[in-house]
């Protein structure tokens, strides 16, 4: 991403684009925060936990495939390794949208759909985490198909023993 392709894309001219974000990494982080803003949804977490699952992740699917966040945030991720500011907002970002799938794991070990010691967090970032790296690092295709084994694996891993 350059200003010169920003401003052809959007037609906003390339003075106004350094005017506003003189350095690159200024404009992707606010292209960035813009495109993620997006509608706050409510996490589902009247159950089964599958079902819950499933809607989440779907909305989280939907915006890395039919979004333009899901073209900006592969740029902002590979900032975010040498650029504090933009660690520090991909880190909001992250906490604003873990505190959903603690929702909807509370609500399934309030309902005992979870495994008495069941590592929540991992089973967090597992649920987070593999979709981002799914398709923004391996390329690979987002579909309906792949996301029912993904909540699936992730289910199973909820209810076994985790001391096996």
């Amino acid at each position: 991403m350059t200003h010169a392709a920003v401003s052809a894309q959007t037609g906003i001219s390339r003075s106004t684009l350094y005017r506003h974000w003189p350095k690159l990494e200024e404009l992707r982080n606010a292209a960035f925060a813009r495109a993620a803003a997006g509608p706050k949804t409510v996490a589902r977490t009247n159950g089964p936990l599958r079902t819950d699952l499933n809607w989440l992740l779907g909305h989280l699917m939907a915006a890395l495939n039919e979004t333009p966040w899901g073209k900006v945030a592969p740029q902002v991720i590979a900032i975010a390794a040498t650029d504090d500011q933009t660690r520090a907002l991909m880190g909001k970002w992250i906490k604003d949208r873990s505190g959903d799938f603690e929702s909807v794991f509370n609500a399934a070990e309030t309902r005992g759909e979870i495994k008495e010691g069941a590592p929540i967090q991992q089973l967090i970032e597992m649920a987070m985490a593999i979709p981002y790296f799914r398709k923004l690092v391996a390329g690979a295709d987002l579909d309906q198909e792949w996301l029912d084994r993904h909540v699936d694996v992730i289910c199973r891993l909820a209810m076994e023993n985790p001391e096996a």
